[in-house]
């Protein structure tokens, strides 16, 4: 896991396990960096100066030459700052490109990550308005941050929270447990996910062991996605205010709802 964050910051994997050895055993020479690194002699130099140029090495005059690495902890602060300032370049230069009015295409995501980010991108920046049904393995930390801030934010804002343990925990009033998960399961596969931000875009999909997502600007895409959210809340709404009604015809799971064929 290491090397791989490593790589996302240029570093290779020698470069990674020089660094991790100087910094363990402390001042050495090339050919003992070889060695505690696992790092042929024939490579070892042309990663130490690649490591030196980066400014994570430093190297002195005398003879024989000696090694030494930044602590972990400047090391992560110079990254912190050079990130930023990369952030910030883009911000700047970025901003002025005008971004084409966006197609009706259906884009698909297939990577856990990037579609949590996405869900997050669209909570954190939804101005009018927010439609979503979540499962509570998808909610993260910062998902449910930006839930309880948008939640705060939003006048309309509605959110169904999917849970197979019964364990609805959100830290904010407005949301519905939604209660019939294992119906849902049956029907559609597996876990989902679907946010509709100020009637805009969509997200929309499987979100399980499996990841199969579309986004979308599509309008009927975006309307059929909303109506599914607040048919839920209309559905679920009911049942809290009139179950006991309901389960005298119904029975006590509701299950002669589902009854319609």
């Amino acid at each position: 896991m290491l090397v791989k964050k490593m790589k996302q910051f240029g570093y290779t994997e020698s470069e990674t396990n020089i660094y991790l050895s100087l910094v363990e055993n402390g001042s050495m020479t090339g050919y003992e960096v070889s060695k505690k690194s696992g790092v042929p002699r024939s490579k070892v130099y042309n990663n130490l100066e690649n490591l030196v140029k980066k400014g994570v090495v430093l190297v002195n005059k005398s003879e024989p030459k000696m090694y030494s690495a930044l602590s972990p902890e400047e090391f992560v602060s110079m990254l912190k700052q050079m990130t930023l300032s990369d952030i910030n370049y883009l911000d700047d230069h970025l901003s002025n490109v005008k971004e084409k009015e966006a197609d009706a295409l259906l884009w698909q995501m297939e990577n856990k990550e990037a579609v949590q980010l996405k869900m997050l991108y669209m909570i954190e920046h939804a101005k009018e308005s927010l439609y979503i049904q979540i499962w509570d393995d998808s909610l993260t930390p910062a998902i449910v941050d930006a839930l309880t801030a948008a939640e705060a934010r939003l006048e309309t804002f509605v959110c169904i929270l999917f849970s197979e343990s019964g364990h609805y925990a959100l830290p904010f009033k407005r949301f519905y447990p939604h209660g019939f998960e294992m119906d849902k399961i049956k029907d559609m596969g597996g876990h989902w996910v679907n946010v509709i931000c100020d009637d805009a875009i969509v997200l929309f999909g499987t979100l399980d062991t499996r990841c199969d997502v579309i986004w979308s600007k599509n309008v009927a895409m975006r309307q059929i996605a909303k109506e599914y959210v607040k048919h839920d809340a209309y559905t679920l709404k009911i049942i809290q205010e009139h179950g006991d009604i309901l389960s005298q015809d119904y029975g006590k799971d509701f299950e002669g709802i589902r009854h319609i064929f």
